[in-house]
Formats: structure tokens, sequence, C-alpha cells
């Protein structure tokens, strides 16, 4: 059966961008995607089979939305050739149209759109007045456009528990749950340093800043930040004048490996994260993370077996708190938990379970013709 799989964007090393990657091999698919980032981005030999790059990166959220919209509704032609059309992001639901009457259209749901829906009032309270106004008027128009694409889709699966309860309440439908891959064959315990680590992508929406600002209080406990995003020239300038914090930016797999082998625990405070894959990640390298208690993570760490939580409400001293916690010792003593834990989410899981909703799928279409 010949499948594309269909994504926004590849515009930074995110874990929907990796697990795209990984479905692709699994599923011996094709991948198609708005625009690809080389700069930022997993390299393109990363793509086991075809790759179709619709266009090119836009700096501009607002002009990038309108850009993609563009791209997917008009250059997407080439879809009616695939036997199956599985689709992954949300801008990316408007090439739904191209596919060929009778194809199965499958949707992984990371989380409907958040600036208009789940997270529509963080969004307006952090823009200035103007930009305020035109993303009032604008989610609308995002609503509208995503529902018309959503309503295409014969199957619909979501990443968590989490966004699970979200389709509901946003979309009033029904999906399956399929979690992200882990690869835990990458990310192995190595030795256990005297240093934690932030490897979330840096955006305000992970709030490593915050993870910053307690390190700022405990001089001596030391912290790298290794990853990029939108915020990263902000954090940059929090930790200047720390010697116990390092910001080294996106590392390539094979110093990310050594760092998460390597590090003591791990950390991860993002606000109501979809299901989130940098907690999983870490405690398949036997490390404990702290996180924050809400999203996915809700689902993912059990609290003080492999990993400290700290409350949704949280301050920066709730930070400073568990990570005193979590000392060496403990740290250590919680290694065959995390290994263990992590397992449950490794890719030949997920590959198994999509491979059963495709094939349920493939034989619904057959008995429906």
């Amino acid at each position: 059966m010949k499948t594309l799989i269909i994504h926004d964007r590849f515009m930074f090393r995110g874990g929907a961008e990796r697990l795209v990657l990984v479905m692709a091999q699994g599923l011996q698919a094709d991948i198609c995607t708005g625009f690809w980032s080389d700069d930022e981005c997993y390299p393109r030999g990363d793509v086991p089979h075809k790759l179709f790059v619709l266009g090119h990166p836009s700096q501009k959220s607002g002009w990038r939305y309108l850009k993609f919209q563009w791209l997917f509704y008009f250059k997407t032609k080439f879809i009616r050739d695939y036997d199956l059309v599985i689709f992954s992001g949300n801008n990316c639901l408007s090439a739904a149209h191209n596919v060929r009457k009778g194809v199965k259209k499958i949707f992984y749901c990371h989380t409907p759109v958040r600036h208009a829906y789940d997270l529509r009032d963080y969004y307006l309270k952090n823009k200035v007045w103007w930009k305020r106004i035109i993303l009032w008027c604008f989610i609308p128009v995002s609503r509208l456009v995503y529902r018309w694409g959503f309503k295409k889709m014969d199957t619909v699966i979501a990443n968590s528990k989490n966004v699970q309860t979200r389709i509901k309440k946003y979309l009033h439908r029904d999906s399956l749950v399929v979690w992200p891959p882990i690869q835990t064959t990458k990310f192995r315990w190595l030795a256990q340093g005297d240093y934690y680590l932030s490897f979330s992508r840096v955006d305000k929406l992970k709030r490593v800043g915050d993870v910053v600002r307690a390190f700022q209080k405990m001089p001596d406990k030391k912290l790298i930040v290794a990853s990029g995003g939108d915020d990263l020239e902000n954090v940059k300038q929090l930790s200047k004048g720390y010697s116990n914090i390092k910001v080294v930016g996106w590392q390539t797999d094979e110093e990310l490996k050594n760092l998460v082998g390597n590090c003591l625990a791990c950390l991860y405070i993002p606000i109501n994260e979809d299901a989130g894959m940098v907690q999983l990640e870490s405690m398949s390298a036997g490390k404990p993370c702290i996180g924050v208690y809400e999203g996915g993570l809700k689902e993912t760490i059990i609290d003080e077996q492999t990993g400290k939580f700290i409350p949704a409400d949280y301050t920066i001293d709730d930070i400073i708190k568990a990570v005193e916690w979590l000392t060496p010792e403990r740290a250590l003593s919680m290694r065959p938990a995390c290994e263990a834990q992590a397992q449950k989410f490794s890719q030949e899981r997920f590959i198994e379970e999509i491979k059963e909703i495709v094939e349920k799928s493939n034989i619904k279409n057959q008995n429906d013709n």
C-alpha cells in the first residue's frame, strides 16, 4: 500500500518531527511537508523514502500560516497517487481535499490548535495590544479552517489521554490514543555526572527560563541547557554571570546522547504539555525527571519513582525544593524504574499500534467498497 505522511513543517528537532520520521520508517511511507529548515532540524538524510518539500520557511507566524494553507491546498495534487494518507500537525489538514475519493485519511493529532482552543487566553494575554486585536480576529478563521479539515478525517489518533480529552471537549469527537515513540536504544545510562539537564525546545511554553531562574539561586548546582528555540536569547541573558549555568544550544544526536546519558537528572516544566517526550527520553537513559504536575507528564512520570513533580501553579522555590530533594543518591536509585517505564513507550510498540490501526482502516475500506 502506497502511503504518504503529511506534516506541517520540519522547523526544529522536535518530538513531532521525530515521530513522523519513525512512522515513515515503520510504514515504508513517503513524507510531504510545508518546509524544512536545514539549519535547525534533523538532516534530510533521516527521511527513509521520498521527501516532498512544498516551499521555503517564513519567520513571521501570521504569514507562515497563510503560506501553509496555500501550499497544502493548492500544491498537493500529487497525493492522489497514494492509497493511504496520514496527517500530522494542524495546517496540513488543508491538503485533505486532494486525497483521492475512497482513500482513508488518518489524523495523528498532537493537539488541537492551541492558540485557538486551550491556550487562547494565554496567547492573547502575552501579545502587545495591536497583535492581540489581530489574533482575536484571526482565531475564528483558524478554528473554521481547522474544523473543515478535521471533519474530513476518517480516523483520529491522539498522542495522549490529555489530547484525547481536548479533542472531545473542543471538537466533540472520539479518538484513539497512541503515545509517541521513544528511542530507547539511543538514550542510555552512561554515568552519573554532577549536572542537571534541560533539553526541551527553548520557547516560552516550555518555561526553560524558570528553570534557569531556579539555578540562579543554587550556585552549588550545575545546569546545562542543550536546545534552541524562539526564547533562546532570553535564556542566554538570564544565564549571564552565573558560572553554574551553561547554555549550549542545539546539539547533534551524538552530543545529546552523551549529555542525557551522563547527567544527574532532567527538568521539564512546560505549560500543560500535550504528551511530552523529554521526560521519557530522560527515563530511557535511567535519569529521573523533575516535571510539572499537568498535561501529558501526569501520564508518564511516577512521582518519587521515576521523577519528582512540582505543582501546576509552581513557584521558583518549588523547583529549588525538587532539585534539592532529588539528590544524586535518590536519582541513582530510580534508574531501574526509569528504564522500565521508558520501555512502555518504545518505537517498536508505537509502530505495532499504528500498523494495527492502519490494517483495521484498510479492512474497513475494503468492506465499504
